[in-house]
């Protein structure tokens, strides 16, 4: 299984992807930036926070490795699609189309 962010992102928000891939470009900007700091202050680990996990990098002499940490939340949401089968975008679309459903026949009457 292979997901694409980018898309689904575009998907769920109505943002174009070309947007989104122009925010994602920024991103990396960032991170280079993080990248260069760490490396001018003689520190071979970056950190960055995306709020939903952070990326670790570490820098070597002859390489660069890469870790991630889940988020609780995120974390949380992984589990519970795997042991219970509660997925969090189904759920969420699910909340969504019934409020919106609720809303428009409060309308009506």
């Amino acid at each position: 299984m292979i997901g694409n962010i980018k898309e689904d992102l575009s998907k769920l928000t109505t943002i174009d992807t070309l947007y989104i891939g122009r925010l994602f470009e920024k991103i990396n900007w960032c991170i280079s930036d993080y990248v260069e700091e760490a490396s001018l202050k003689g520190d071979n680990l970056v950190e960055v926070d995306f709020g939903f996990g952070k990326l670790f990098i570490c820098i070597g002499e002859d390489s660069v490795k890469y870790s991630f940490k889940p988020s609780k939340e995120l974390d949380e949401s992984v589990i519970n699609t795997i042991v219970d089968g509660r997925n969090s975008l189904t759920l969420n679309l699910e909340k969504n189309l019934s409020s919106k459903i609720t809303n428009i026949y409060k309308d009506m009457f």
